[in-house]
C-alpha cells in the first residue's frame, strides 16, 4: 500500500557524537510535511532543508565551515522525480540556498550556477544580504588554520596569512531531505557548507545531481561524507536507480559498501516510490529523522 507522504531529513555525518540536533531535525521532518498534503514534493523538501539550514549547529546554511580565506562559500541543490533538477555552489551571504537552487531549477535554462553569477541571480530573485557566519564557523576556521600551519605543501602558506586576517574580524557535514508527496511524487535536495580546510572555489558533491543529490521515478536520495569520493562514484544516481529492483534499505546498502571499497566515507538517506525509507553509513554516525503519514498510521520518528 502506498503511503502518501513520507519525509526524511539528515543532519550529516559526524566522526564523534552528533551534536544535540535532535528538535531541530523533528522541527525539519514536521515542517516538509505540512506542505505533502498539497502534493508538493519540492515545497517539502525546500522548506524541510531551509529549517536545517538555520540551525548553527549544522554546516549548511547559518553555521557553514568556512574556507582558507575565512569566507564561507555555500552549496545546494533540489531535484524532481522528472529529473528537472538546479543548483548552486561557492554562493556567499545567502540564508538559503536550498531556495536559489530551487530558482535556477524554475526561473532558467541552466542545471548549476556558481560563484558571483549565482550571487547575482539570488539578488535578482530578491534574496537578501545575509551572514551565515556562527560559532561553529570560527571553531571550524581556528582549527583549519592549526592543521594548515602543519601542512608541507607550501601552497597553503598564502592562505594561512589571509584566513589569519579573516579571523580577527570575525569575531563533514552536509543537511538533506527526500520526499514523496501525497500524489506519489519523488524529490530530494542538500545544502553544505563545504568541508574543513577547503580551498577557494572548492565544490562539493551536493550541488551537483547524481553526485549528492538525485531524484527519479524509482526514488530520491540525499548524500552526506567526502564530497570528492561521492562526485567520482556519482553515488546518489547509482543508489536511486537501484531502487528499480532493491529495496531502498537494499540499494543503501549496496552504496555503502561501493563507497567503503574505494575508501569513501559518506552516508545517505533514501525513499522510493512506496515511501519506504534506506538509510545508513560506512563510518562515523549519521544524524537522521523521517515522518510518514498513512490512513492507517501513526507518525513516526527514529534517530540514528
Amino acid at each position: 500500500m502506498l503511503q502518501k507522504g513520507a519525509i526524511a531529513v539528515h543532519g550529516g555525518i559526524y566522526k564523534d557524537e552528533i551534536p544535540d540536533i535532535e528538535e531541530t531535525l523533528i522541527k525539519a521532518c514536521e515542517t516538509g510535511l505540512d506542505f505533502l498534503s498539497s502534493g508538493n514534493a519540492v515545497d517539502a523538501v525546500e522548506e524541510a532543508v531551509k529549517i536545517l539550514e538555520d540551525d548553527p549547529h549544522l554546516n549548511a546554511g547559518t553555521g557553514s565551515y568556512p574556507n582558507l580565506l575565512g569566507e564561507v562559500e555555500m552549496s545546494a541543490s533540489i531535484m524532481k522525480d522528472d529529473l528537472s533538477c538546479g543548483g548552486v555552489a561557492g554562493i556567499k551571504a545567502i540564508r538559503h540556498p536550498i531556495s536559489v537552487a530551487r530558482g535556477v531549477m524554475e526561473k532558467t535554462p541552466h542545471v548549476l550556477l556558481v560563484g558571483e553569477g549565482a550571487n547575482l541571480f539570488a539578488r535578482l530573485l530578491g534574496f537578501e544580504s545575509y551572514n551565515p557566519v556562527s560559532e561553529l564557523t570560527v571553531k571550524t576556521l581556528k582549527n583549519s588554520l592549526k592543521k594548515a600551519a602543519n601542512e608541507q605543501n607550501s601552497i597553503y602558506a598564502y592562505y594561512l596569512e589571509q584566513a589569519r586576517k579573516k579571523l580577527k574580524d570575525l569575531g563533514l557535514g552536509t543537511v538533506g531531505a527526500v520526499v514523496l508527496d501525497n500524489t506519489g511524487h519523488l524529490a530530494a535536495g542538500t545544502s553544505t557548507g563545504g568541508i574543513e580546510m577547503q580551498l577557494p572555489g572548492r565544490v562539493g558533491d551536493s550541488p551537483i545531481p547524481g553526485c549528492g543529490t538525485y531524484a527519479c521515478r524509482f526514488g530520491a536520495v540525499s548524500m552526506t561524507g567526502e564530497g570528492e569520493g561521492i562526485i567520482k562514484l556519482g553515488l546518489a544516481r547509482r543508489i536511486a536507480e537501484w531502487m528499480e529492483t532493491l529495496s531502498p534499505q537494499e540499494a543503501v546498502n549496496r552504496g555503502m559498501e561501493m563507497a567503503k571499497e574505494w575508501n569513501v566515507t559518506c552516508g545517505a538517506i533514501a525513499i522510493n516510490a512506496r515511501g519506504e525509507f534506506g538509510w545508513g553509513q560506512n563510518g562515523g554516525n549519521l544524524s537522521f529523522a523521517y515522518l510518514t503519514v498513512a490512513s492507517e498510521q501513526p507518525l513516526l520518528f527514529k534517530r540514528l
